[in-house]
């Protein structure tokens, strides 16, 4: 026996198809070439990107129509890895900006405390936050970082900000790839762990 589908869901699942066929024109061209689709539909995505305002939206609902003959489950999941891995990116960048946030507070603590007590700020002041990132991230150098962080608390200059996050980023993406070359296949994702 057939399932019937009422009109309201009918049209729910092809809004929802929409939404697949509009994120599916905004690919760039190496992940349209991993995207499991038919040749036609991978050249009407390209020609979706050559349309402007309301040619584009009816070329949407064409891909739209296309993709109810395509395996629409597989499109799915390869849009929701590709958000995954986004939001993945994001958080490691976001952790990284924490990271070296916690450092410039130190360093700002310990610049003022310095100037509170008249005393002169030397680059061994005390940091937990320094401590956990060489700790959590043996290829820091932490000369270089306790320099940024001290240029940066003196002098209020967004390149020591800026080279701060640099060599944090670089150091946890080091880290990253080590840890996925010697984790055995079938594990979880070291992306999935937090830098901190």
């Amino acid at each position: 026996m057939e399932e019937r589908v009422s009109r309201s869901e009918q049209k729910r699942r092809f809004r929802q198809i929409e939404s697949a066929a509009r994120e599916v024109s905004e690919l760039r061209d190496p992940e349209l070439g991993r995207l499991p689709v038919s040749d036609e539909l991978r050249d009407e995505i390209v020609l979706c990107r050559k349309t402007k305002a309301g040619a584009r939206k009816r070329q949407i609902k064409y891909i739209a129509k296309i993709l109810h003959h395509e395996d629409l489950g597989a499109i799915l999941r390869f849009l929701q890895d590709k958000k995954g891995s986004k939001l993945k990116e994001n958080k490691f960048l976001h952790e990284a900006e924490r990271l070296r946030d916690q450092i410039v507070d130190d360093a700002l603590s310990a610049h003022e405390m310095c100037r509170h007590n008249q005393e002169a700020w030397e680059l061994d002041w005390q940091s937990e936050a320094i401590d956990h990132a060489l700790s959590r991230f043996p290829d820091l150098d932490e000369r270089e970082l306790r320099n940024s962080a001290h240029h940066y608390a003196r002098t209020r200059s967004k390149t020591h900000y800026r080279e701060l996050f640099r060599m944090i980023k670089a150091a946890a993406e080091k880290n990253r790839l080590r840890e996925k070359k010697e984790q055995p296949s079938g594990e979880g994702s070291p992306e999935s762990q937090d830098l901190c």
